[in-house]
Parts: structure tokens; C-alpha cells; sequence
């Protein structure tokens, strides 16, 4: 296991793909491993500055657990949360969608919009 987690690691700190960079930080920064903690600090600074790719990948998976993990470090706003709301709708992933429309209710409500003239 722990030679799994220093491959990661190492692919994390040595590829140019965004892509593969992105779910190599997914997955260390998930992982269960207690003895990486600096490795997480690491994966969390990265996933920090990318959170739109990094939940849209969430929200692809259906991984709640994870966008709640995510959500609890207060990386991104109200703004952010309605982007990933459009992502979920648009690409039908009905428990994210749910779970990101009960978040932005909780956290900021929804405002009626008033059509006066």
C-alpha cells in the first residue's frame, strides 16, 4: 500500500498532464493513508487552486462523500456552487444535483427573482 501511494505520488510530481495530475491529487488526497500527511498538504494545496476541475470530476463519479469533504475545507463559494449545479444538471447526475441544490439551499438559500416593471 505504501508503495502504491509514493508511485502516486511520484506520478503527481512528474507529469505535465493536467488531467492525470488531477486524479492522481484525487486520489492521494482521499486516501487513508496516516502516515502521508505531508503528501496530503501537497495534494490539498493543488486541489485547492483546481476545485472546479476537481468537483466536476466528483460530480462525474457521483462521489458525494468526497464533494462534502471537499465542501467542509471551504474552498469555494456561491459562485462556484452554482457553476457545479450547471454541471450537474447538464450532465444528469441526479444525486450530485440534489446534493449541490440542498447545499446552496442550506448555505445561501435561493432568492426570488421579481419581475417589476
Amino acid at each position: 500500500m505504501k508503495e502504491e501511494q509514493n508511485i502516486l505520488y511520484r506520478k503527481f510530481q512528474t507529469t505535465g498532464q493536467e488531467r492525470i495530475r488531477l486524479a492522481c491529487a484525487l486520489e492521494g488526497f482521499f486516501s487513508e493513508e496516516k502516515d502521508k500527511e505531508a503528501e496530503k498538504k501537497v495534494y490539498g494545496q493543488y486541489l485547492k487552486r483546481r476545485i472546479r476541475p476537481a468537483m466536476e470530476a466528483l460530480i462525474q463519479e457521483e462521489n458525494v462523500l468526497k464533494m462534502e469533504q471537499l465542501e467542509a475545507k471551504g474552498w469555494f463559494g456561491a459562485e462556484e456552487l452554482d457553476q457545479f449545479i450547471a454541471v450537474a444538471r447538464k450532465e444528469r447526475r441526479l444525486e450530485s444535483l440534489v446534493w449541490l441544490m440542498k447545499l446552496k439551499d442550506s448555505k445561501y438559500g435561493y432568492k426570488d427573482k421579481t419581475f417589476e416593471l
